[in-house]
């Protein structure tokens, strides 16, 4: 999964960026984080508390690529809720900290 998640980024950083807003539309569209589907945030944030580095990474890698258009940040912090954002916040602190 980690090879995909960050594949996936590696691709996004790749193409021009005027189609990378269509590539996170892509991503959006097929609900990459499960959160449409599921109305909630369990699946990135089970991957975010996983205890392992690389995965963490991995994620937070393509979050920032899905938060680069406003609809990648509607689609991150959609109803209003920031646990995504919190839960990101939380990872590069305790990566700072190590």
């Amino acid at each position: 999964m980690i090879e995909v998640l960050l594949s996936l980024r590696v691709n996004a950083l790749q193409i021009a960026p005027e189609l990378r807003k269509n590539l996170v539309y892509e991503l959006i569209r097929n609900d990459i984080f499960n959160i449409e589907a599921s109305e909630k945030f369990d699946f990135i944030i089970s991957m975010l508390e996983f205890n392992n580095q690389s995965l963490k990474h991995a994620v937070t890698s393509l979050v920032s690529v899905v938060s680069s258009t406003l609809r990648g940040v509607e689609y991150l912090v959609s109803g209003n809720k920031f646990v995504v954002v919190e839960k990101i916040v939380k990872v590069i602190y305790c990566v700072y900290l190590s």
